[in-house]
């Protein structure tokens, strides 16, 4: 994979853009399918819309949903746009979710309805679906470079007891 510099830009630009990526079937309607062109396009709204906020490089975005295609997006995108993503386990309990989201300093969450009700009132949001949609900034988006041990993601694991501990991804 010839120019790769970024986790968040890990569509292969070589094959058939055209071609299936994702067969969703955790959305509002499904299953929904999306193409490699699809899934890069709605990575770098998100990216383009991040920046749009005035969010800064190392700036950390969580994301608390089940998986569907728009997670994977805000994923990609978050990555792509120098940002730090910070997967949230949603079947942790609540007081557990605002821990790892206020710990992780998220100037952001990503989430699901389902989810939406757990997110902390005090961190902007963006649940998936129609306000998704119209977060996003459409065009293109050339992926940030990031330097050496960069940090890419936070992500918090924990045993059967206890807090999360962050690990960091690069």
């Amino acid at each position: 994979m010839t120019g790769f510099k970024n986790l968040g830009d890990l569509i292969v630009r070589d094959r058939d853009p055209a071609k299936l990526a994702i067969i969703d079937l955790g959305g509002e309607a499904s299953p929904r399918q999306f193409s490699f062109a699809q899934l890069g396009a709605m990575a770098n709204g998100v990216a383009r819309a991040l920046l749009a906020r005035g969010l800064q490089r190392g700036d950390r975005v969580a994301i608390l949903a089940a998986n569907r295609a728009e997670y994977l997006a805000a994923y990609y995108g978050i990555m792509r746009a120098g940002l730090v993503a910070v997967p949230a386990n949603f079947k942790f309990p609540r007081d557990t979710i605002h821990f790892i989201l206020r710990d992780a300093e998220a100037k952001l969450v990503f989430c699901d309805a389902e989810r939406a009700a757990d997110c902390p009132p005090d961190i902007a949001g963006v649940t998936f679906g129609a306000a998704f949609d119209a977060f996003l900034d459409p065009g293109p988006f050339d992926a940030v470079a990031p330097a050496p041990a960069e940090p890419a993601m936070f992500i918090y694991t924990s045993g059967s007891t206890g807090k999360p501990t962050i690990n960091f991804c690069a």
